[in-house]
């Protein structure tokens, strides 16, 4: 049987999902495209500034991702724990700091005489302490704050509950110190944290720049040792997006990234970087590979790929209805994430 056979098999058998369920995803899928659309018109910075500034939208699409995992994701985390993202973040990221942060130390140490970059650091034994402050970009609802082995600090355009604050991580700027008024956050602290998570974030920008950039800003608030979780979504064959996600790992290599872990759930990429402590090992990583493409545009989503007529808004729809289906429907059967 060949893949697209066992896709069509898949899909002829998937389970039957709660209208409600469909309408949100519907709704989750065509904020996504506006955006995209806009940015196409005028111009991505333009049309995020836009987007940011449509209260009600926002309001709306907060809402809906609330209500998509409290009454239909959460609910059935129960019957498959493994396949849930908040669970697999979890017990990753304490493996890290209470099992492995040590020999990631002597790992970088050992990268570093094989990239030929002199290790000056001395002073690398000190593990950060339970609990781990973690920024949770896109939060939404605070998922996290369940866990106590985390100080969480909850962030996102539009929250959807009172303890999560306002913030637009791709524009806030960064300082020394974090700066909050009126649960609204004007500064972020710069190797500060513990733990950064972008859970589905990353794919809510239309162009590989933007989330370039939130991964440098990342970079950048994380301490040294510090880890970088992304979970993105794909429903697809674990192997069907694999260039996708090797273009990843060597983009955030120009950061000073390298990623430890990767594993594919059922409708998730997994997967943790760290912040390494000298940043040109993985750069020098990255120059062995010879890589002839723009690095900032190398993190892109299958999305990116699609052909968009700006101009003839029937023909556009007729392209993209494919495309975005398979949004609405990875949206309907994220029901464990």
């Amino acid at each position: 049987m060949s893949f697209l056979d066992d896709k069509k098999r898949k899909k002829n058998t998937r389970k039957p999902v709660d209208n409600e369920h469909i309408q949100h995803a519907e709704f989750i899928k065509n904020c996504h495209l506006k955006l995209r659309l806009n940015s196409m018109k005028i111009g991505a910075d333009k049309a995020w500034q836009n987007h940011c500034s449509d209260d009600s939208l926002l309001k709306n699409y907060s809402n809906t991702m609330h209500k998509l995992a409290s009454q239909f994701w959460d609910t059935n985390n129960k019957n498959d724990p493994s396949s849930c993202r908040i669970s697999w973040i979890s017990n990753n990221t304490l493996k890290y700091f209470q099992e492995d942060y040590l020999h990631e130390i002597i790992r970088e140490k050992s990268l570093a005489q094989k990239f030929n970059v002199v290790w000056d650091i001395n002073d690398l034994t000190s593990i950060p302490k339970n609990p781990f402050y973690l920024l949770d970009v896109g939060s939404c609802y605070n998922p996290f704050q369940k866990y106590s082995s985390f100080n969480v600090l909850p962030i996102d355009i539009a929250p959807a509950i009172e303890n999560v604050v306002k913030c637009d991580f791709l524009t806030v700027p960064l300082d020394i110190e974090l700066n909050i008024v009126d649960n609204v956050c004007q500064t972020l602290p710069i190797s500060n944290f513990d733990i950064v998570v972008f859970s589905l974030f990353l794919e809510y920008f239309p162009l590989p720049k933007q989330r370039y950039k939130c991964c440098e800003k990342a970079y950048n608030v994380l301490k040294p040792g510090g880890l970088l979780v992304i979970a993105t979504p794909d429903s697809s064959h674990a192997s069907y997006n694999s260039i996708i996600m090797k273009n990843w790992k060597i983009s955030l290599s120009n950061l000073g990234f390298w990623r430890i872990k990767y594993e594919k759930l059922t409708h998730i990429h997994c997967m943790i970087f760290r912040k390494c402590s000298l940043k040109q090992i993985p750069r020098n990583w990255l120059h062995s590979l010879n890589i002839k493409n723009n690095i900032e545009d190398l993190i892109t989503i299958p999305q990116d790929s699609r052909n968009y007529d700006k101009t003839n808004e029937t023909s556009k729809t007729i392209v993209q209805r494919e495309d975005d289906d398979l949004v609405a429907n990875l949206f309907s059967e994220l029901v464990n994430v």
